[in-house]
């Protein structure tokens, strides 16, 4: 038998996609983790202070009800509130980066992983890009798709492959 196949892992051939998906998993980790460092700059500041002061250098009358409405929201955020935000956003990233070793090692279990995470967010995606249809909708459908594709492709087709037709040890 094929003794990647017997440990779980994909022929050398799938590797490289392997880690492209991988990287793009960790670079994920990566932005979340600067997003959540990011969000906590304001966990000690006035948000509903910051909204009005936008507002009013984008020429938005503060009376209107969209401004209105928008300040009262930025005041209901608390300090707990953000540091919350901040914490989601770490584990997302922690999930991320155990997909992505997962995935870097050609690991079953994280191609599995990695199939179910990328067509979980479809559904959402396509919703969006209903709702707004613009490039960047666009595009994100498009690589998760091809993502999902690949990884299934790889998971069933050449596992399969490979075990109808096992490659010879060396030696």
């Amino acid at each position: 038998m094929n003794t990647e196949i017997a440990q779980g892992t994909q022929p050398r051939s799938h590797l490289q996609g392997l880690r492209a998906v991988a990287v793009l998993e960790i670079a994920k980790g990566v932005a979340a983790i600067i997003f959540s460092i990011w969000l906590l700059t304001f966990r000690e500041k006035d948000l509903g202070d910051m909204m009005a002061n936008l507002l009013d250098r984008l020429h938005i009358d503060p009376a209107h009800d969209f401004a209105v409405k928008l300040v009262s929201m930025a005041d209901r955020i608390t300090p707990q509130k953000v540091e919350i935000a901040a914490a989601i956003a770490v584990l997302y990233a922690l999930i991320r980066f155990t997909e992505g070793y997962g995935l870097w090692n050609a690991r079953t279990w994280a191609e599995y992983f990695a199939l179910i995470s990328g067509a979980a967010y479809l559904p959402w995606e396509v919703w969006e890009f209903l709702r707004r249809p613009n490039w960047f909708h666009a595009t994100l459908i498009l690589i998760n798709i091809a993502v999902v594709l690949y990884i299934a492709y790889v998971r069933f087709a050449v596992h399969r492959e490979h075990l109808q037709h096992p490659t010879p040890r060396a030696g």
